[in-house]
């Protein structure tokens, strides 16, 4: 009982440290963020600018001219084009849209991955703040035993032998304590970095998700990083197409010359002849190559996918009826039983090493059951990444 109202009291005072959604808050201005969007966008500019058409250029040459008869100046102006895949404008249209879809899939895919980093370290703090405080609580709880112990021992009542097993016992939970200690102050300090616009001093942890059973999956197509590899997939069949179509480029001209005796107006067009060469077919060879590529590795994908997550299922599922044993059965029987020998020992029928045997029994369990609560979010959040769940998503 003590325990409970300790840990309630503890919540209490972080009423107005941080919760999970103001650290998310935070990591969605920091540089991280901002490097993936930067990223993203720069991916975007530079796939826009390989599909688009060359710019006109004008060109202009002035002389100076001398016969028989006369001399003067002489002038020519050109205007002129190359344009790549004229008729290709739908295909190339189809690659661009495509290729950028798929840099904004992935940028989307890392933030989620970001902000799920964030929820795994928060949840894992605030565990660890837990079993700190737990363990705290715990020790000053034995330390009273102890002193009954070492009193009983120069009552005479216990043995030598038994006073020294219960102070190493003592000492023993309070290394361990110290070290649940480390373990906070570590949690919490990679939780800063990864959230680096904000400073934590203390966690709420009122906000934790609820453990549960069964974590369902969702349909794998909609999954960030298959819908990712759909896109290049797609982008790369349209530059097939591109490819595909008769002419690699059409060039134009425009020209206006003024001689000195004559003006001369001319226009011309100009046609590769990449019939002549493989090059046309080795792009096509390339982009089919990759689009298969791209589809093979979509399927292996998916398939990893599917294992890891069952994976990762069956471990929740049996963390939490772990964790639902020691709560629900095991915690409570050691609770009563440390009352009924507290009672007994009381009532001048019970002896002292029973009670202490029962509270030492209460306080492992204890701390058994937030270790198991601690991997159950570690688990939890790693398949959350590994399917590409939303933070809370249960269904």
């Amino acid at each position: 009982m003590r325990l409970k109202i300790f840990l309630i009291l503890s919540m209490a005072v972080s009423v107005y440290a941080q919760n999970l959604q103001e650290i998310l808050d935070s990591l969605a201005k920091s540089k991280k963020i901002n490097s993936i969007k930067a990223k993203r966008d720069s991916e975007i500019a530079n796939n826009e600018l390989l599909f688009s058409y060359d710019a006109p250029s004008l060109g202009a040459t002035v002389a100076h001219a001398k016969d028989t008869q006369r001399s003067g100046s002489e002038y020519t102006v050109i205007f002129s084009q190359n344009i790549s895949h004229p008729f290709s404008s739908g295909s190339k249209k189809n690659a661009t849209d495509f290729a950028t879809k798929s840099f904004k899939q992935a940028a989307v895919h890392d933030m989620h991955i970001a902000s799920l980093e964030v929820a795994s370290k928060y949840h894992s703090a605030c565990v660890a703040k837990e079993m700190q405080e737990s363990a705290a609580m715990l020790l000053s709880m034995q330390n009273e035993r102890f002193a009954k112990v070492k009193k009983a021992y120069e009552l005479g009542e216990v043995s030598k032998k038994d006073m020294l097993f219960n102070k190493l016992d003592l000492v023993k939970l309070s290394k361990k304590t110290n070290g649940y200690k480390r373990e906070y102050l570590q949690e919490l300090s990679s939780l800063q970095q990864s959230a680096e616009n904000i400073e934590i001093n203390s966690l709420s942890c009122s906000d934790l998700l609820n453990l549960t059973e069964d974590v369902k999956l969702g349909n794998i197509d909609e999954h960030d990083e298959i819908k990712d590899l759909e896109f290049q997939q797609k982008s790369s069949l349209a530059s097939y197409d591109v490819y595909s179509a008769p002419l690699s480029s059409i060039g134009y001209f425009a020209s206006f010359a003024d001689e000195l005796d004559t003006k001369r107006y001319a226009v011309g067009i100009s046609i590769p002849l990449s019939s002549l060469t493989a090059q046309k077919e080795q792009a096509r060879t390339k982009y089919l190559n990759h689009s298969s590529s791209i589809g093979l590795q979509k399927e292996s994908l998916k398939k990893e996918i599917e294992l890891s997550s069952k994976s990762l299922q069956i471990r929740i599922k049996t963390l939490y009826n772990e964790h639902y044993n020691l709560k629900n059965e095991v915690i409570p029987l050691s609770e009563e039983l440390v009352k009924l020998s507290k009672i007994a020992l009381d009532e001048g029928e019970g002896m002292i090493l029973e009670y202490i045997d029962a509270s030492r029994s209460y306080s492992e369990n204890m701390l058994e059951m937030l270790e198991i609560k601690k991997s159950y979010y570690k688990e939890l959040f790693e398949l959350y990444k590994v399917a590409d769940k939303e933070f809370g998503e249960i269904i």
